[in-house]
């Protein structure tokens, strides 16, 4: 009878050990990088690109017209930031308009 009880004993330990080790490892819904991964796609948002003037302007991807025209002067950036920025900087999300934004204009 004693060994009947602990071949129970062990047998609803491991059966609870299984258990909680499906609860513990079950992915949980992440909704931030769901969000994340359909505002990032592959064609970017939006191109930083140097105007004629030397600022930098913040062009809505696949548009001649700036959305935004910061104060930023091309001239302000270290070496290689200015050849990015003569080329055209792809931005793929607001998220990341948003850090460019802070980023480069402090």
């Amino acid at each position: 009878m004693k060994r009947i009880i602990a071949v129970l004993s062990v047998s609803c330990a491991v059966l609870f050990g299984l258990l909680l080790w499906q609860i513990v490892k079950a992915p949980t819904p992440d909704t931030s990088s769901a969000i994340s991964s359909q505002q990032q796609s592959d064609q970017p948002l939006y191109l930083v690109r140097a105007q004629k003037n030397g600022v930098l302007a913040v062009y809505p991807y696949g548009s001649d017209t700036a959305a935004i025209v910061t104060d930023i002067r091309l001239s302000s950036l270290r070496e290689y930031d200015q050849a990015l920025m003569q080329r055209g900087f792809p931005l793929y999300s607001e998220q990341d308009l948003t850090s460019f934004l802070e980023d480069f204009d402090s």
